[in-house]
């Protein structure tokens, strides 16, 4: 079996709080800002274009929490990011490069018809994060290669405790997820 069979494109990990949930979300989005690479560099195995995280959990598990932190890392006001369960999607633009952050939440559709009505196809444009609140309830919309993470209420080692389990699904997932588990070892045992 290849080394690269071998690797397991998963990462799971406990948040103690909504802090360390934020944190988790913040280096997330800088391992994929710089990834990226800056425009006239070659990109480091990433792509130019957008890229999809699925987030699924159930309501208060920290979905908002951890796009909060992603949007700290592309260096936009997380105080402006807000659920998007009732206004579908939240469009955010990060000040110094011309990213952005689209939040979107799929928990009231019930088809898959509605994703083309609201514009859902649009969002997935070059130099977007986008986030996508239960993403599983139409996976099949979704870009194959996306990165699946599933945040569940940890509250027997912390009141506040998330455990976060997140699973590559193509090549440039796992090149994030890889960079990601990188930085989150880097960042310490305290920070997440």
């Amino acid at each position: 079996m290849s080394k690269e069979a071998m690797r397991d494109p998963r990462l799971c990990f406990d948040s103690p709080g909504p802090e360390a949930t934020r944190k988790a979300g913040e280096l997330f989005s800088r391992v994929w800002r710089a990834g990226r690479g800056r425009p006239g560099e070659e990109s480091r195995g990433v792509g130019e274009g957008g890229f999809v995280i699925s987030l699924q959990g159930e309501l208060g598990a920290g979905k908002t929490v951890f796009v909060k932190g992603l949007a700290r890392g592309l260096g936009i006001d997380e105080g402006a990011v807000s659920s998007p369960t009732f206004v579908l999607a939240n469009q955010y633009a990060a000040p110094l490069d011309g990213l952005s952050l689209h939040h979107v939440d799929f928990y009231r559709l019930e088809s898959a018809e509605e994703l083309e009505s609201m514009g859902f196809f649009d969002l997935m444009g070059a130099g977007t994060l986008l986030a996508v609140e239960w993403g599983a309830k139409f996976s099949q919309e979704l870009p194959v290669d996306r990165l699946e993470l599933i945040l569940a209420s940890d509250s027997e080692s912390a009141p506040e405790g998330r455990s976060l389990s997140a699973r590559a699904t193509g090549p440039i997932s796992e090149r994030l997820l890889a960079a990601w588990e990188i930085a989150l070892a880097e960042a310490g045992p305290g920070a997440v």
